[in-house]
Formats: structure tokens, C-alpha cells, sequence
């Protein structure tokens, strides 16, 4: 569970990028969701967010959040192979990478830190408080409150996904 004073996220759009995703034009948007701090200035948690939207859209576009540190702007990978990015763009979809680790570290020497430690001031966690896995869902969270505010995304149409343990982290997101 989420504790209850996990403190609020405002959202800045650092960079946007007109890249190429294949042979299709995107809008790329590195944004920084800043929790708030202030109960706890030694902690300073920076959600770190890859938006990506097709450049022809003329309205709001489905967007697939994943987690993962995301690919290179425009999505081609290094030995040029489509990823999902890419095939995301090409059918007129968004995407979205949330970096999970920016959220909270996936270790336990981590967790006087992140997302986590903030909310605990910096102290060990107990062990019936939420873990990585939560805590990523609740960035995620945070993610599609961003999501929601974008005119270039369509909010009630987010998928999320992700691979092994962010897979897992989805299906906690989800739930």
C-alpha cells in the first residue's frame, strides 16, 4: 500500500526533440517529475519520463507507457531493428518510458533512498511497507498524471507494459 503522505509530483518538460522513429516523424518530450521534498530536503526524487508522439497526429494519440530507461530518441535501436517505439509510432500510437530506477532503487541498500526514503525521511523501512514494485506503480501513477495534462495524449487510452520484474511492476500498476 501507499503510504499516505507521499508528497505531490509537478511535472517540467525539460527537451523536445523532432526526431524520426523509422520513416515516421515524432515529437520527443524528456520530462522530470519532481516529488516534493520539502518534508525531507536530503532525498530529491526526479521521475525521469520519455514521451513520444507521431509529429502527423491531429489529435490525441493512445500512448504505451513501458518501463525501462528507454531507447535513443525515435526509438531505433543501435543495429537498426524496429523496437517497440518505433512500431508504436508507425501505427499512430505514443509512447512513454518511465525509468523506474529514478523512482526507487531495486536494492535494499537503496531503500533509505528514492521515493521510499523520502517518505521515510531517510530511515530503514519496515516490513509491511511498500517495496520497489509499488513504488514504481505509483510513479507510473504519477506518469499518467502527466499523461493527463499532455493534449497530445489521450489519457483514457494508456497501456503499460514492461519485461521480468517491470512486467511485474505493471500488473501492480494495473491492479
Amino acid at each position: 500500500r501507499v503510504p499516505k503522505n507521499v508528497p505531490k509530483v509537478t511535472w517540467t518538460v525539460t527537451e523536445t526533440v523532432n526526431a524520426m522513429s523509422g520513416l515516421r516523424a515524432v515529437v520527443v518530450r524528456q520530462l522530470t517529475g519532481h516529488v516534493d521534498n520539502a518534508s525531507y530536503p536530503a532525498i530529491n526524487v526526479d521521475i525521469q519520463m520519455t514521451l513520444g508522439t507521431p509529429a502527423e497526429a491531429t489529435s490525441p494519440v493512445p500512448v504505451m507507457m513501458m518501463f525501462g530507461r528507454g531507447g535513443p530518441i525515435g526509438g531505433a535501436s543501435a543495429n537498426g531493428d524496429p523496437v517497440a517505439a518505433e512500431q508504436l509510432i508507425a501505427d499512430g500510437w505514443g509512447y512513454a518510458y518511465i525509468n523506474p530506477a529514478s523512482i526507487q532503487a531495486d536494492n535494499g541498500a537503496g531503500l533509505k533512498k528514492g521515493i521510499i526514503g523520502l517518505v521515510n525521511q531517510g530511515q530503514p523501512r519496515k516490513p509491511d511497507d511498500w517495496g520497489a514494485l509499488r513504488a514504481w506503480a505509483w510513479g507510473a501513477s504519477r506518469g499518467l498524471d502527466y499523461l493527463e495534462s499532455d493534449p497530445a495524449a489521450d489519457s483514457k487510452h494508456v497501456g503499460i507494459e514492461g519485461v521480468s520484474r517491470w512486467g511485474k511492476a505493471a500488473l501492480v500498476t494495473m491492479a
